[in-house]
């Protein structure tokens, strides 16, 4: 009877731990997606506008230089489909002569042009995606980035970490 006893409780803490571990994982993280990209000659350019141009609903950057003309017009393409489009751009870089800050302020787009705490930078550059793709790295959205930095870009869809980059956006908009 002892030995019955055992076994049956021996089962109920594997079982346990089964279906505890199932439960732990239901959210399988290795489901969520992740794409790298590096420069020169990753066409990280190319990614940014494809998530772009599927946006249907927001987008929200946070940038330190923006001069590409080509990820200009497909913001422009979004925001005339009716994508709502949040800028928050580094002061210094967005009166830059190349920068394409001020055309897409003068075309409508809500833009917060700031700069950091003291004499600091607004260095972020990362931008979400109908808050379910999330694009970080060390990219500029700047031909230089494209063609002769050495930069990166992650995409994630990672709910958790996209939540912690959106109350950072939200965060910053909100107190300029």
């Amino acid at each position: 009877m002892r030995i019955r006893k055992s076994l049956y409780l021996l089962l109920a803490l594997f079982l346990s731990a089964y279906f505890l571990s199932s439960a732990a994982f239901s959210q399988n993280p290795a489901a969520y997606h992740a794409e790298v990209y590096f420069s020169p000659g990753g066409c990280i350019e190319s990614r940014i506008i494809k998530a772009i141009d599927n946006a249907r609903v927001s987008i929200d950057l946070a940038i330190y230089s923006f001069t590409s003309k080509e990820i200009k017009s497909s913001l422009e393409l979004a925001h005339r489909r009716g994508v709502e489009i949040r800028i928050i751009a580094d002061s210094k870089q967005a009166e830059g002569k190349y920068s394409v800050i001020r055309p897409l302020y003068d075309a409508g787009f809500r833009v917060k042009i700031i700069h950091g705490k003291g004499s600091g930078i607004m260095h972020n550059k990362f931008a979400l995606f109908d808050r379910n793709l999330l694009l970080t790295g060390s990219y500029n959205w700047t031909k230089n980035a494209e063609s002769f930095n050495y930069e990166n870009a992650i995409f994630l869809s990672d709910p958790e970490i996209i939540k912690q980059y959106q109350s950072e956006f939200d965060d910053i908009w909100y107190a300029h």
